[in-house]
């Protein structure tokens, strides 16, 4: 391992919940921020069944114990 090697301590997980909306996403955000809790946010391209060329955004929200943290390893 180099000194340019990050190491991520991962925080307990404490639920994940899916979004259809950037506004769903914004309040789960704000709440977590008012709590002091960490978050992690992955969004992904949907794609209709009955119209293959309509894609949405959607977001995967996990709620974390805690803020995650990045340490270096020397």
């Amino acid at each position: 391992m180099t000194t340019d090697d990050v190491v991520l301590d991962e925080p307990t997980e404490i639920y994940t919940a899916y979004f259809h909306t950037v506004q769903e996403l914004t309040e789960a955000l704000t709440a977590a921020d008012t709590l002091g809790l960490g978050v992690r946010v992955e969004s992904y391209t949907v794609t209709a069944e009955d119209d293959p060329d309509a894609q949405t955004t959607e977001f995967k929200f996990t709620l974390l114990a805690e803020q995650p943290v990045q340490s270096e390893e020397a």
